[in-house]
Order: structure tokens, then sequence, then C-alpha cells
């Protein structure tokens, strides 16, 4: 014997209401197997659910996307290079006694050693080319000699291309996230909703025979499955 089963997927949900949506108008015409008020209910939110998983797949189509992850390690591992060879060059210059050792607290680094610190990830770059940035500002204020190879102007270029690329990738993680819980949160509705569709369907065809009840309702997106291995009347 045939049953109902609520769609499992976004996208067998989306299919679900488009259907019935769909078949409800003929050549213009309302076939009053739904209600008015049920029709324009799931037609609206319809648009809204639809509207959202659209979201969150473009975001996660931009954030798993090749091409975009390339640039952005590039990005991240210029701007990494450019701010360990910065400090390399200071503590160079240092040791030639170009520049005082105590002006490594001005890049928030140690004053007693000479080592790069570890910039493996992200927010490590970010949060190091900025205070060597800073820090750098500070000591030519002071009148110190900039440092070359790399100078800071290059170093700064690298950074906030990072920096900019990064913002945006945060960005999109919580627009993903974001989308991901809007979905969430309308799925209990959505499902609400295609219950009493499908009820009215199923009513609006009840007279009919049992296997071309099932085949009409089918038509408008109810999803049969049987009780036995025999393969389903309809597919999600």
């Amino acid at each position: 014997m045939p049953y109902r089963r609520l769609p499992k997927t976004d996208q067998a949900r989306i299919r679900a209401l488009r259907m019935a949506i769909d078949s409800s108008v003929q050549n213009g015409i309302f076939m009053n197997v739904l209600s008015h008020n049920s029709y324009y209910k799931a037609k609206t939110f319809l648009e809204r659910f639809s509207r959202e998983v659209e979201i969150y797949k473009r975001c996660v189509s931009e954030q798993s996307s090749k091409r975009g992850n390339q640039k952005y390690d590039n990005a991240l591992k210029r701007a990494r290079m450019y701010v360990s060879h910065f400090i390399q060059v200071l503590s160079m210059a240092i040791l030639r006694g170009e520049i005082a050792r105590n002006k490594r607290s001005y890049y928030a680094l140690p004053t007693d050693e000479d080592s790069v610190p570890n910039l493996f990830t992200e927010t490590a770059v970010l949060e190091w080319g900025n205070r060597i940035i800073e820090g750098e500002k500070r000591r030519q204020a002071e009148g110190g000699v900039p440092i070359y190879n790399p100078t800071m102007g290059r170093v700064s270029v690298e950074y906030e291309i990072f920096k900019e690329m990064y913002i945006r990738q945060q960005s999109l993680q919580q627009r993903t996230a974001e989308a991901l819980r809007n979905i969430a949160a309308m799925r209990p509705e959505c499902d609400e909703i295609i219950i009493d569709v499908w009820s009215q369907i199923e009513e609006a065809f009840s007279n009919l025979p049992s296997a071309e009840r099932i085949e009409n309702c089918a038509r408008y997106g109810v999803i049969y499955y049987t009780r036995t291995d025999r393969k389903p009347a309809s597919k999600e």
C-alpha cells in the first residue's frame, strides 16, 4: 500500500512545493485543488525559501572555488613572506648596529632575541603585519632611516591585499552560516505547508480509484512510497 513521505532534502522540499503551485494553475485557470490561502501561502514561502537556499549555494560555491582559493592562498603566501622578510632585514640591521636593539619593542618584538615570530596562521600574519607597519611608522617618525628590500611601502601593499581578501572571506563565511541558520529555521514551516498542501491535494482526488488518485496526486508533487521492496510511485 503506497504511503506518502515528506521530502528529506531542501531541493526536494522546493520541488514538491513548486509542483503543487505550478499544477494548481493550468492555462491560466486556478484548479481549486488548493484553497486560495494555502496556494498563496505556499507560493510566498517558496519564494523566500528558494532565495535563501540559492544564497547558501552561491556562498558555498564561491568559498570552494578553486580560482578564488588560489588567489587567496597566493595573497596569504606573499603577505607572510614580506612580513617575515621585513623582520629578518630589521634583525640584520640591528646586528650591524644600524638600528638600536631597543627599537624592536616598537614592533612588539622581544628585544633580547632576533627570532621571527610564528606566522603560520592567517591571524598571525595580520597581527604581526599590523605591528611592523605601525612600528616602522613610529621609528621613521623619530628620524629613523627607512628599511629597504623590502620597503615598508611594498610590505604594506601585500599586507593590505591579503587583509582585504581575508575580510571578504570572513564575511562570506558569516553569510554562509547565516543562510544555513535561516534555512534550518524555515524547514519546520516548510514541512507544515507541504503537509497542508498534500492533504488538500489528496482530499481533492479522494473520490477516484486508488491508482488514478495516486497518479493525480503525484502530478501535484505528492511523494509516495510502497511498504515493500517495490519501486516508489514517484521519486524525490
